[in-house]
């Protein structure tokens, strides 16, 4: 491998925090202070709005992210899957390091599935794994790994990888951050409208939370926003150290999120699946050395992070085409757009693809396996095949199903989505890996696991 010499290379400081929300975050319009300081960083960035993943929850979410090719071309449909990713596939830590960085992960994602992730690895020089803890301060303990991490590399180009899993199931968030916003009775649910949905479901998984004010839906959306809020000091506290280490003005720093979480959106409660934007849009902002704040509403996919990083700092690319593309000419004022749509896929805990426009939103459910066994809902129950179609303009809590009466955008949408399928099977070689590789937690079994640690 030839190493590329990183003369003045800037540091890549990347803190991805898990199930985040961008409309829980000031800095995206929410009314509730949880994110001072990321609101800071992006006060100074260039920011997204229109940022949106390829794929959730976290293994395939944050595979495409370190590889630039969607789900679809890397074959990571699933969360804890069977499936590992090629050895032919390079990895965005195998790329900073051979331009020279060095590379520090701070990271779970290899302990997911007794350890199946473990391509999450390839290319750091040092991983610094863990395993998630919630009703902690662990990630506080993560942010002191990644501190010493900065000091020890002051003079050297870094590449830093933080993964803090708050604010993800079960909320934990501890004092004062677990009341700090709280609003009794402030949501327009009640638990009891939660249980309706499934009630042997919702009481188990509320139940693992072990929460104080279990019957008040308001109080579990403040555990959410006190762990965004527990998170948000840890990134206070990585930049003033790249502030004090004198590197701030040459760090390319990152926040984002895998993917964000429902609440009500879909008829799913606090958790992330289904395709709603509430779960598909990622918090996404770059602060860039010399390079002015500003707001981007073109929209974007998961795959495009690797491309545009490698762009931003000189990182040699792979030999094989991406299906990410570079941001940069949005950046630079060199284009509107980059891309006409995105496509999500989900396939954990139920199957389902979505084809998003910046007006329009189709889902489509995957209801058989390549061996026409169906596959359930997220409750585990039959599911209807009939695509779903959400006019954004008008409707953008997507909350009401216009298939029937905009049949010819329903068509139009429909038609470039199995076009994009024909075209990925293809370009991979191989069938549709959702409809190959079926439901990695089905209801059962997702059932089973948290029975079981209760």
């Amino acid at each position: 491998m030839t190493i590329i010499p990183p003369t003045d290379a800037p540091n890549i400081v990347i803190i991805a925090i898990d199930t985040l929300r961008p409309d829980h975050l000031g800095c995206y319009g929410y009314r509730k202070p949880t994110s001072p300081e990321i609101d800071a960083v992006a006060a100074e960035s260039v920011v997204f709005d229109a940022a949106f993943a390829a794929a959730i929850p976290t293994m395939p979410a944050f595979t495409t992210l370190y590889t630039g090719l969607h789900p679809y071309r890397h074959g990571i449909v699933s969360h804890v899957g069977e499936r590992r990713l090629s050895e032919h596939i390079r990895t965005l830590p195998e790329l900073a390091k051979e331009r020279g960085y060095i590379t520090v992960g701070i990271d779970n994602l290899v302990a997911q599935g007794d350890g199946r992730g473990s391509w999450f690895a390839r290319g750091y020089d040092h991983y610094s794994g863990y395993l998630y803890r919630p009703h902690g301060d662990q990630d506080a303990r993560l942010a002191e790994r990644a501190l010493g991490f900065i000091q020890e590399h002051a003079d050297t180009p870094l590449f830093l990888f933080l993964h803090l899993w708050a604010p993800h199931t079960p909320y934990g968030p501890q004092p004062p951050y677990d009341t700090l916003h709280y609003e009794p009775g402030s949501c327009p649910y009640t638990m009891e409208d939660v249980r309706r949905i499934h009630p042997e479901y919702y009481d188990a998984f509320v139940g693992d939370m072990k929460l104080q004010h279990p019957e008040d839906y308001a109080y579990i959306v403040a555990q959410y926003d006190g762990e965004i809020t527990q998170a948000d000091a840890q990134v206070g506290r990585i930049v003033r150290a790249l502030r004090e280490q004198g590197v701030w003005d040459n760090t390319v720093f990152v926040v984002m999120s895998d993917h964000g979480e429902c609440f009500g959106e879909g008829n799913f409660h606090f958790d992330h699946h289904g395709l709603y934007d509430a779960v598909t849009r990622m918090a996404l902002m770059l602060r860039l050395p010399r390079r002015a704040p500003e707001r981007i509403g073109a929209l974007v996919s998961s795959e495009d992070f690797l491309p545009t990083l490698a762009d931003l700092v000189g990182l040699p690319l792979p030999q094989y085409p991406l299906t990410g593309t570079s941001l940069v000419p949005l950046i630079e004022r060199e284009a509107a757009e980059v891309r006409p749509y995105v496509v999500s896929a989900e396939s954990t805990r139920q199957a389902s693809l979505a084809l998003r426009t910046l007006d329009w939103k189709l889902i489509l459910p995957i209801t058989e396996d390549a061996r026409g066994e169906p596959l359930p809902d997220f409750y585990g129950r039959p599911r209807h095949p009939e695509p779903v179609l959400f006019d954004l303009r008008a409707d953008p809590g997507e909350e009401h199903d216009v298939s029937t009466e905009c049949p010819e955008k329903l068509t139009e949408l429909m038609v470039i989505l199995e076009t994009w399928r024909r075209e990925m099977a293809a370009a991979a070689g191989e069938p549709d890996p959702i409809q190959a590789q079926g439901l990695s937690l089905s209801y059962p079994r997702f059932m089973e696991r948290v029975l079981s640690r209760r």
